[in-house]
């Protein structure tokens, strides 16, 4: 499954992919739309914090349906269109891919400071850098793609999950992102499950 950020199971240590954690992309939480704390829990800091905001569905009303409509990513091994692009693009968007297209210049300094700091002992400043770093990645990568942008509460669904990914799974195997404990911490933590109510796309079952 890839909605939602491979990204951000997002926060691979090496690779650092975002969201989701079923296939090499997959579902995320949302900074919010309308909070940039996750269902329950304050990023950083040692906390626990979920993968959605205090919004559901941002993501399907008929102006990000256009935008996925348009948008396509091509990485070096696939081409992926729609909510699959974007999550992929959020992934992509911690560390970088600049053979992508469109290329993407990541976050790689604010996912450095993540690791250093271990996730859930970081400041929730450092956490803080690294969802918004995330956010407008994605933001300009669709753009570029697209002519147009998500609006910013789903945008906002896609960062929360970076939030709770670095927060909670920094240190969970997550090095591969599909792994059985990265899968397992996403779940546990609510970053899938949070990503899903956030943003209204199709749950692909892998919390089930």
């Amino acid at each position: 499954m890839r909605y939602g950020f491979g990204l951000v199971c997002m926060l691979a240590l090496s690779a650092m992919p975002l969201i989701g954690c079923s296939d090499s992309t997959g579902d995320g939480g949302g900074s919010g739309t309308g909070g940039s704390a996750g269902s329950g829990g304050s990023t950083g800091g040692g906390g626990s914090t979920g993968g959605g905001g205090a919004g559901e569905d941002e993501c399907t009303n008929a102006d990000d349906a256009a935008v996925y409509e348009a948008l396509e990513y091509e990485t070096a091994t696939e081409t992926l269109t729609g909510p699959e692009a974007a999550s992929q693009i959020a992934s992509d968007c911690v560390f970088g891919n600049p053979q992508a297209v469109p290329s993407n210049p990541g976050c790689g300094p604010e996912a450095q400071a993540v690791l250093i700091c271990g996730g859930a002992n970081c400041p929730d400043e450092t956490i803080q850098a690294l969802s918004d770093c995330v956010v407008e990645c994605q933001k300009g990568v669709i753009e570029e793609a697209t002519g147009g942008m998500l609006t910013q509460a789903c945008s906002d669904c896609y960062g929360e999950s970076v939030t709770c990914s670095a927060v909670n799974c920094a240190t969970a195997g997550c090095t591969v992102p599909d792994s059985a404990p990265c899968v397992a911490c996403r779940c546990e933590n609510d970053c899938t499950p949070g990503f899903d109510r956030c943003s209204g796309l199709p749950s692909q079952g892998t919390c089930d």
